[in-house]
């Protein structure tokens, strides 16, 4: 079971190391990838640090870029997340650059889907991120409710998540049958939202910032840990 924890901007920067601190001395069975808002130095021993982001092709300055990944020895980031592009007005073209970027230099790519509820725009967008791109490694695929994230609590059914799950294998399968990936769920994932998503055959679960500190998150943990035995 993957589990992906995305800390945001609005948790005290203290809070996040003492939370990574707390992670690295606790039983954890599930293979996590924590990305906090400041990269750090990937060396912790429970747990792989991963970005937020990547720069995109070009010259530019205030983003992450692929060398500063490669010197903190992080090889994993997000690739257009939706509350970044939702808030930042970032559109499909860009978020391509950014991939584009990530598989140039072996990055493996976190890509974010689901801006949109309808099923066809989802696969659409992922289409449109994934079309003409050089996929040679394996790839991980987070799909978001995103209206469930921004209002924090669950606004799907148990029926919209199957389908969702069902209709991106079936795209991937016909589409893009060479990719090797992970899909994962995200929107209000909690120890409740966790195993349905296992039972419903997603690889893992993406969970954002409600959850500040370890004593918080550690009923959930406990739950992904047994999903992963």
């Amino acid at each position: 079971m993957l589990t992906v924890l995305n800390f945001k901007n609005l948790v005290d920067f203290k809070l996040q190391l003492q939370f990574l601190h707390d992670l690295n001395t606790a039983t954890i069975q599930t293979e996590l990838l924590v990305a906090p808002t400041l990269p750090l130095a990937n060396d912790f021993n429970n747990f792989q640090i991963i970005s937020q982001n990547l720069t995109i092709q070009e010259r530019t300055v205030g983003e992450i870029s692929p060398s500063v990944l490669s010197h903190l020895n992080i090889n994993t980031s997000f690739i257009g997340h939706l509350e970044r592009r939702k808030s930042l007005n970032e559109g499909l073209l860009i978020v391509r650059n950014r991939l584009a970027n990530a598989l140039q230099h072996h990055i493996l790519p976190i890509i974010s889907v689901g801006q949109y509820s309808n099923l066809d725009l989802v696969t659409e967008e992922l289409d449109i991120l994934l079309r003409n791109q050089n996929i040679q490694a394996p790839i991980i695929i987070a799909y978001e409710n995103l209206a469930s994230t921004e209002m924090g609590r669950a606004l799907y059914s148990i029926d919209e998540i199957r389908d969702v799950h069902n209709r991106i294998r079936s795209f991937m399968s016909a589409h893009y049958p060479h990719i090797k990936y992970r899909l994962i769920l995200g929107g209000h994932m909690d120890e409740v939202g966790s195993p349905i998503a296992n039972a419903l055959g997603y690889d893992g679960v993406l969970i954002g910032d409600r959850y500040q500190n370890f004593k918080a998150f550690a009923p959930v943990l406990k739950v992904l840990n047994n999903l992963s035995r």
